[in-house]
């Protein structure tokens, strides 16, 4: 007698082959059988016409603060992700000695978008080493499993201290290697590392690691292998291809590209298209390519829709935010506010208010931004037309930008948000976008959650690259791929390369984490301000319709989107799935 039998779906097993028809059992956590006659369940689930697929494996989250006293690390569950991998962007919380853990707070903070306040009064600090912190989070109860990478700021820090923006000398060079060996012997699947200068502290100084040698990670890239018995990855947030001059992102991932070559260990980078030189994508991408074919582990990670944020007037992202009259607004609660902000002379005084010479206003003082915020409608479009855009409605009908995404903000009592694209839209087509994600050298990563909390939410891109890229898809279109393909990346592409191999395929002895999907019914719900995090302060989230189930390892933790109280994850590791 199995725990359960999932009967009828049609099992998409996450290995890319063509769907099929067939029953699958869960015992024990594991997956007992797949296929047809394959016995009673205590518990059924009715699949007829329904998908079934592996769990999702989301590689980029930044939960590391998130898992300590959370449970759920929405918005990720809602989208099928059965395995969360955070230490993304070489911040985090581990290694840490007492007196620096304020230091770690506001890198994260700032390098992440996280209330720094929220932070101190969440974390324990009941860590110092590495392996201690993942024995802490394993000990806590969590909806999905959680794998986790050392990070390269808090170990420079740990190791060299004060000198941890210098050059690392052999002998620190030598101490945070060995750290890395000892994390990945208690749990780690990687380490790390930022290079842009974008990510800085409160300061506006680059996080330790930014300029690190090359001899440095490649030393560092050799530690995961030693430690992880020749698996885990390096993570990069490489150098920015616009404001990290004379960083080049050609010179950076020829530099990755030695380092995965010289070490075997698989390096992972972020690649996204930026609107200020919109062709250099291609170039990193082709270099990645090149060198994939000829066997080197190098994988761009890769966003499927264009990374934005959110403008809008549930919290304080929005054009506005800033003005000395929005600031009253704010702490009314949201009925009122909404109610204030369509007094026309509440809206004549923001509009006309001067902009402060800092901060989120000067934003919108740009030259050209309106072009690239876009109306986003009540049923979501992250792919909008040139005519959503703030700017063309403004020329269209004679008004200033900035009244136009006034009055847009207001719509849906409110709740409707402006796009901003940040990056990955500056064709305004899908183009870039299929370019990578049709590479066979990229991963489906950056959904970055539990990061940027009141102004991006990605996490949804499990459930859109399914609605976007797959459903509706005619055969042939190039501008799609098929749902065989969507899945593996989802799955199986993904828990191989962290080394996870006891997971990401419907398969039987590996790890029961399914999804049940009425793939009909997908959609996403509108993003909402929930106050949820400690000391009550705000976070973006967004729900997905058509997960009939969310199964890990072999419990229901949600059903048509509901969470069911079964708290089964645990901490993911190469060991442990070996």
């Amino acid at each position: 007698m199995h725990d359960l039998v999932i009967r009828g779906g049609t099992v998409v097993d996450g290995t890319g082959a063509q769907p099929y028809l067939a029953d699958v059992a869960v015992r024990g956590g594991r997956i007992a059988a797949v296929g047809a006659e394959v016995g009673e369940g205590r518990q059924t689930i009715d699949a007829k016409g329904l998908l079934v697929t592996p769990g999702f494996v989301d590689i980029h989250t930044h939960f590391d603060g998130q898992v300590v006293w959370d449970s759920h690390l929405a918005p990720t569950v809602w989208h099928g992700v059965s395995t969360v991998v955070m230490g993304n962007c070489g911040v985090g919380f581990a290694p840490a000695r007492p007196g620096d853990q304020q230091h770690l707070i506001d890198m994260m903070a700032t390098v992440e978008d996280i209330p720094a306040e929220s932070l101190e009064a969440g974390l324990d600090w009941a860590w110092e080493s590495y392996p201690e912190y993942l024995k802490v989070v394993d000990a806590k109860p969590h909806t999905i499993n959680i794998a986790s990478m050392i990070t390269h700021a808090p170990l420079r820090i740990y190791v060299m201290g004060d000198r941890a923006r210098e050059k690392a000398t052999d002998a620190d060079i030598a101490q945070m290697a060995e750290i890395v060996r000892d994390a990945m012997r208690g749990g780690a699947v990687g380490l790390s590392s930022s290079r842009t200068i974008l990510h800085t502290t409160s300061d506006s100084v680059p996080i330790p690691g930014t300029d690190a040698e090359e001899a440095e990670l490649t030393a560092l890239a050799r530690a995961v292998r030693e430690g992880g018995n020749g698996r885990g990855v390096l993570e990069i947030s490489p150098a920015s291809i616009t404001v990290d001059e004379p960083k080049k992102l050609a010179d950076e991932v020829d530099m990755m590209i030695r380092v995965a070559r010289a070490t075997g260990c698989p390096v992972v980078f972020s690649l996204v298209q930026s609107k200020e030189r919109p062709r250099d994508y291609r170039d990193a991408l082709d270099r990645a390519e090149a060198a994939f074919a000829e066997g080197v582990p190098i994988y761009p990670a890769i966003c499927t829709r264009p990374i934005s944020t959110l403008l809008g007037f549930q919290g304080a992202f929005n054009p506005f935010a800033h003005l000395p009259s929005y600031a009253p607004l704010l702490k009314m609660p949201f009925a009122e506010r909404i109610a204030a902000l369509k007094n026309p002379a509440v809206r004549e005084r923001l509009l006309t208010e001067e902009v402060p010479p800092t901060g989120l206003a000067q934003i919108f003082m740009i030259e050209g931004i309106w072009e690239d915020v876009y109306k986003m409608g009540t049923s979501l479009n992250y792919y909008p037309k040139p005519e959503d855009a703030v700017q063309f409605i403004a020329d269209r009908t004679g008004q200033d930008p900035k009244a136009v995404a006034y009055d847009a903000m207001l719509e849906n009592g409110g709740r409707a948000f402006l796009m901003y694209a940040i990056s990955n839209w500056g064709d305004r087509n899908r183009a870039p976008l299929r370019d990578m994600l049709n590479s066979p050298a990229t991963v489906l990563g950056l959904a970055d959650g539990g990061a940027h909390v009141t102004a991006i939410v990605d996490s949804s891109q499990p459930t859109s690259v399914l609605i976007d890229w797959v459903r509706g898809r005619a055969p042939g279109d190039p501008d799609g791929i098929p749902l065989e393909t969507a899945v593996h990346k989802l799955t199986q592409a993904n828990a191989r390369l962290f080394g996870l191999e006891d997971r990401g395929v419907l398969r039987e002895g590996l790890r029961a984490d399914i999804n049940v999907i009425d793939f009909d019914a997908l959609d996403l719900t509108l993003p909402q301000m929930v106050d949820d995090l400690p000391l009550g302060r705000p976070r973006l989230d967004q729900r997905a319709t058509g997960f009939v189930a969310t199964i890990v390892n072999g419990e229901r933790v949600l059903e048509n989107g509901e969470l069911t109280g079964n708290l089964p994850g645990r901490i993911a590791s190469p060991a442990a799935a070996h």
